[in-house]
């Protein structure tokens, strides 16, 4: 029985957005703007789970520094919140509505390899958040399995569903720790010759799919 959806943030939930602006906003704010800056900063973005297992404000830090070659002030993490708040998709309705029929049912936490305060920030921009009694993937991060262990709260891993976007992190990850896993296919990924159920956006899940997944395990 299913007692808890476990979902993926960016490309999951959060879809079709650009950073760029955001970035751009935040040096400038810092007056540390220059387009070798600005493609350090995503270069460390990209780098950093290489590195690091978890998430926290002064390695984060170090690591964008070591990659721009400069120093940045201390109040650098919540200038770059303030900015990515806003970088989420035009309001979806039916977004909402699915999400608020899955929570009537399901308890909703979220598994996101990022800061919990930053990606809540960003759901709540979207109406969306209230629905999430947690966020877990700062401390540890995907595909660690103590990260879907630890997202599966009290509940027995067969009881929780990781609901993502990436193959490797959200099915494979999910699938080898004991939990159902369901694909969102927001990048039009082939799965020929996989054996996973997949749909295409968020708004297309229903309570029939996530008891399919169970039948099929």
């Amino acid at each position: 029985m299913v007692k808890r959806l476990i979902f993926d943030v960016d490309s999951t939930l959060i879809t079709n957005v650009s950073f760029n602006d955001a970035v751009i906003s935040t040096l400038k704010e810092l007056n540390s703007f220059s387009s070798k800056n600005l493609e350090n900063f995503f270069k460390g973005i990209s780098t950093y789970e290489s590195i690091y297992k978890s998430y926290n404000r002064s390695d984060y830090k170090k690591h964008l520094e070591e990659n721009m070659g400069i120093i940045l002030p201390s109040s650098f993490l919540d200038v770059f919140f303030s900015y990515l708040k806003d970088v989420v998709p035009p309001k979806n309705d039916k977004l909402i509505e699915t999400i608020d029929d899955l929570a009537r049912r399901y308890e909703l936490v979220l598994l996101t390899n990022y800061f919990k305060e930053s990606q809540l920030n960003r759901l709540n921009n979207m109406g969306i958040g209230k629905y999430f009694s947690d966020a877990y993937g700062e401390s540890i991060i995907k595909p660690y399995p103590e990260s879907y262990i630890e997202a599966c709260g009290n509940n027995n891993p067969k009881d929780c569903v990781m609901i993502g976007d990436s193959l490797s992190l959200d099915i494979e990850g999910a699938l080898k720790n004991g939990l159902n896993a369901l694909f969102v296919n927001t990048k039009n990924i082939s799965t020929d010759g996989l054996n996973v159920t997949s749909v295409d956006k968020v708004e297309n899940i229903s309570d029939d799919i996530i008891k399919t997944l169970i039948k099929t395990r």
